[in-house]
């Protein structure tokens, strides 16, 4: 990859009860609420059951707003969706995104430190 390359995630395809739902990068919009949104889900998930994980995070607005804003899952889907498969699909969008991210802080240091170094 060159280093005037720009990253983009690419779109992953999972299958949730039979069917292929894609899970999609965060676009720049969502971005501050997709990062809340995930951060209350990773902080209920350290003490929570899978069925109080689905409860808090379908009455904070956690769910919703993590699925609908990076799958290609209706809101009336989501809705619908068993708690375990879910929360499942939501730490998948989770861990898509994340991947990215630390892959682009990855690169973005290496430019930053072939920049330095041909300044020196």
């Amino acid at each position: 990859m060159s280093q005037h390359e720009i990253l983009f995630p690419k779109p992953v395809t999972v299958l949730v009860a039979g069917r292929k739902v894609v899970v999609t990068p965060v676009r720049f919009r969502d971005f501050e609420r997709f990062g809340q949104a995930a951060a209350k889900a990773i902080a209920i998930a350290a003490a929570e059951t899978t069925v109080q994980l689905y409860a808090q995070a379908r009455d904070s607005g956690v769910l919703l707003d993590v699925l609908r804003s990076t799958t290609t899952l209706s809101r009336w889907r989501i809705r619908r969706l068993p708690a375990a498969a879910a929360v499942q699909l939501m730490y998948e969008v989770i861990r898509v995104n994340k991947d990215f991210f630390e892959q682009a802080l990855v690169s973005a240091a290496n430019v930053l430190a072939g920049a330095q170094q041909s300044s020196d």
